[in-house]
């Protein structure tokens, strides 16, 4: 009991403090409260072990049902805002244009779901940031979508293949039965995964590539005007 009593103002004093320090509605829903809840449920001993258990894996299966997907949705809903400049685009070049963009845009919001699916996808989305460079590099294209002739590998080949292998990935990571020979070729398919992610890295750097010349190329004219004077 008294244990069950100096954690439960712990966990009441835990909420007011981030409550106080401002932290945003959205966060409170997706980390906060759901913390809390465990914590109260932890201490509470006189519920038993199992019943603890069966209320903390709820917990955590409400967060992933009802937050994780609204979040997901309102990434889905910001990347829909990107305003396409068609400024340099013919007619039929904008038209041919916005097809290829929504079907990237789609690969993109679907390569992140799958990402989620398992801890060795959302290892690698981690470790490699590709779902951040995905959607930076087709802010790029909406931006300038020119680009799109430089980086017509990550629009045809890279998002197309890793989006389709991350899909027969997940399909057999979810069987009830994984044989051995299944894990080695899931371990074969991860690195293959990381592989591409690593490329995407490639393709940006490609997409704002003029944007990096032209500052070299100011720094450069800019350290002839000092002369000597620079390191």
């Amino acid at each position: 009991m008294l244990f069950s009593n100096y954690t439960n103002a712990a966990t009441w004093l835990f909420i007011g403090g981030i409550t106080v320090l401002g932290v945003s509605i959205k966060q409170i829903f997706r980390w906060v409260l759901p913390i809390a809840f465990v914590l109260l449920i932890i201490g509470t001993p006189q519920l038993g072990l199992m019943t603890q258990g069966i209320l903390v894996l709820t917990v955590i299966g409400l967060r992933e049902l009802l937050v994780i997907p609204h979040a997901n949705n309102k990434r889905l809903k910001h990347q829909s805002r990107l305003k396409i400049n068609t400024n340099d685009l013919t007619r039929r070049d904008v038209r041919v244009f916005k097809q290829t963009f929504k079907r990237l845009r789609a690969s993109a919001a679907h390569i992140e779901v799958l990402l989620a699916e398992t801890v060795g996808l959302r290892r690698i989305n981690v470790e490699t940031k590709v779902v951040t460079y995905i959607n930076a590099t087709l802010a790029e294209l909406a931006a300038n979508p020119t680009q799109l002739t430089v980086v017509d590998d990550f629009a045809y080949r890279r998002l197309p293949n890793l989006e389709q292998l991350l899909v027969s990935y997940v399909e057999i990571a979810h069987h009830a039965v994984i044989s051995d020979n299944d894990k080695k070729k899931l371990k074969e398919a991860r690195q293959l995964i990381k592989q591409l992610a690593i490329a995407v890295h490639d393709d940006y750097r490609l997409v704002i590539r003029k944007d990096v010349n032209n500052l070299n190329d100011r720094m450069s004219t800019t350290k002839d005007t000092l002369g000597g004077n620079h390191d």
